[in-house]
């Protein structure tokens, strides 16, 4: 670990254990770069001293040493005794990837005076709660908001002979689990889901403007698996560009897709988007959505109504 000599120094790129294995196989294909200001104190009274405006520019310009890049962030000997070795890694070490440049530092549209921020809406689901830090360990804290749900899945048994019949349809609503018994009792899976409107206020609008990453949290395993999502090819009929499908792989505890079905923008139905508009409009609480919902109350029928108008008085 060196400081950089700025009489002489400007830019130095230096690859992680991890950027090297990409290297060596040839995929390594850099595409971004973030910037970050992890090592500035832009106001000294959070190092224990005072200064006066003009003379920050310069501190922080000529008078703060900085740092050479680290080529490792966790020393190999410590990776001796884990499932993850440094050098042939095929992902980044979860740690490192966890606990080191985790704040880059964002844009902001300068036409507004407010700092972005998050408008999270649910219109399936409940919030539980609703934390303003995340907790990395026994003692370490950031300021990441966190937005806690849960769902649950009742499993029951019923029976095909006692399922109450839906106007419009032939057969059951429930989709059994298992096969159906000669006596006609099945176990049948209830689940919930969440759909979730996320936009990001006093931003840039940007395509394509939000990352989702997913981690695996075990009850007895202190850091959380990071998952990786399925590769998806891109289909193209007469000429037309379909949604991606995933590819044909054996789908293993590693990937999302084996525990979660997750659907963004376009590839959720109307009609599931509508269902959470309709229930919150019943709660009074009214959600702007770019799709179009058709008016669904008064839709059952009234079996005592009629269409005659000319009746006799009796």
């Amino acid at each position: 670990m060196t400081f950089f000599n700025k009489k002489e120094d400007v830019l130095k790129i230096e690859l992680t254990p991890y950027g090297r294995s990409l290297l060596s196989n040839g995929k390594l294909m850099p595409k971004f770069y973030t910037f970050f200001d992890d090592d500035i104190i832009y106001d000294l009274e959070f190092g224990g001293d005072t200064e006066t405006q003009v003379n920050i520019k310069n501190r922080i310009l000529a008078e703060t040493p900085r740092l050479r890049p680290q080529r490792d962030l966790i020393s190999p000997e410590s990776l001796i005794f884990t499932s993850e070795r440094s050098e042939d890694s095929s992902r980044p070490y979860s740690q490192v990837a966890m606990n080191h440049l985790t704040a880059p530092l964002g844009t902001s549209d300068g036409t507004f005076i407010e700092a972005p921020s998050w408008n999270v809406a649910f219109l399936l689901g409940e919030i539980s709660n609703v934390d303003a830090i995340i907790q990395q360990d026994n003692t370490s804290t950031k300021r990441i908001p966190q937005i806690n749900t849960t769902l649950e899945y009742t499993m029951e048994i019923n029976n095909i002979r006692n399922d109450s019949p839906v106007r419009g349809q032939t057969v059951s609503p429930n989709v059994p689990v298992s096969s159906v018994q000669p006596d006609g009792t099945y176990i049948n899976l209830i689940d919930e889901q969440i759909i979730c409107k996320i936009l990001e206020e006093k931003g840039f609008m940007q395509k394509d403007g939000l990352e989702m990453e997913v981690f695996l949290y075990e009850e007895n395993e202190e850091t959380p698996k990071k998952l990786k999502f399925a590769p998806r090819q891109k289909t193209i009929i007469d000429g037309m560009l379909m949604d991606d499908d995933i590819e044909a792989i054996t789908l293993t505890e590693d990937y999302v897709e084996y525990w979660l079905n997750i659907e963004l923008d376009s590839q959720i139905p109307d009609s599931e988007i509508c269902k959470g508009v309709q229930h919150l409009k019943s709660q009074d609480v009214l959600v702007d959505v770019s799709v179009v919902c058709p008016d669904l109350e008064g839709t059952d029928y009234d079996i005592y109504r009629t269409n005659i108008t000319d009746v006799e008085d009796c």
